[in-house]
């Protein structure tokens, strides 16, 4: 897939995407700054892939009216703190897919303010924490208009003397009625040392509204590393197929064929 780099967009301190296709695909290679201030133009259809991540990175991004978001990103190596706050105007939406296969410590912490009348935003991630790894995700949706969508979807596997954190708040302010709202936070546990924590909270101050979380942490099914091992699979490469089958689903989100055969090997890497 061709990409184009948006760097011919940065105005001052920041980038203001438009394109004359639709969508249009670009790319940004973060390893240069840790700050990024994104402004999606009125009208446009942006499909935007963010590389090379580093440490301590924070990302402002404008999703004016009328316009998509497509936003997807890799956390790999040592992040340690991602910052993303957006906000979605008119008959915007916003749709993230995070594959986090980093190393070490992260603090991640995303909020998207639906602010006006008809907006969407939709978060999936796909996280495993391994070694000894200390990950928290911290993804709050922000209902402060009428006739909006949020969806948090969350992922992971925590292995080893890892742990996992899911939470955030979907908020559901006054005067937003018609809104709907879900939370999804699920984590398997592979070992006894491995930690794994689901709190999803939901803040409702308005009436007609639709709200609901799913939140579950557990260990791997006996029956299905069973049914593996007695066919010849060690019981490594029998938790390397379950992961796979527990994390993969986030390629949905990525178009480019390099960019998912690089988060299969990070998913092997990390087992």
């Amino acid at each position: 897939m061709e990409r184009q780099s948006i760097n011919k967009y940065l105005n001052k301190d920041k980038y203001v995407l438009e394109g004359k296709n639709s969508p249009t695909f670009m790319v940004l290679d973060c390893q240069n700054k840790d700050t990024f201030n994104i402004e999606i133009k009125e009208n446009q259809k942006i499909n935007l892939l963010l590389l090379n991540i580093k440490e301590n990175t924070k990302f402002d991004f404008n999703v004016l009216a009328n316009s998509s978001l497509n936003l997807k990103t890799v956390l790999k190596g040592e992040v340690k703190s991602l910052n993303i706050n957006a906000k979605v105007q008119s008959n915007g939406d916003m749709h993230v897919y995070c594959a986090d296969f980093s190393d070490g410590d992260v603090n991640t912490i995303v909020k998207i303010d639906l602010s006006e009348d008809n907006t969407t935003a939709m978060w999936h991630l796909a996280s495993l924490s391994a070694k000894n790894d200390n990950k928290e995700f911290d993804v709050s949706l922000i209902h402060n208009a009428k006739n909006t969508f949020g969806l948090s979807d969350n992922y992971g596997v925590s292995k080893d003397d890892a742990r996992l954190v899911f939470s955030g708040i979907s908020h559901i302010k006054n005067g937003a009625k018609y809104s709907k709202t879900r939370q999804n936070a699920k984590i398997m546990v592979f070992d006894d040392l491995s930690k794994a924590i689901a709190r999803p909270i939901l803040k409702i101050d308005e009436n007609e509204i639709e709200a609901s979380h799913g939140a579950s942490v557990g260990k791997i099914n006996d029956e299905s590393m069973f049914y593996l091992t007695s066919r010849g699979l060690t019981e490594e490469q029998a938790k390397e197929l379950i992961t796979m089958g527990y994390l993969k689903p986030i390629l949905v989100g990525f178009e480019d064929e390099e960019i998912k055969e690089e988060i299969s090997s990070l998913i092997e890497g990390r087992m």
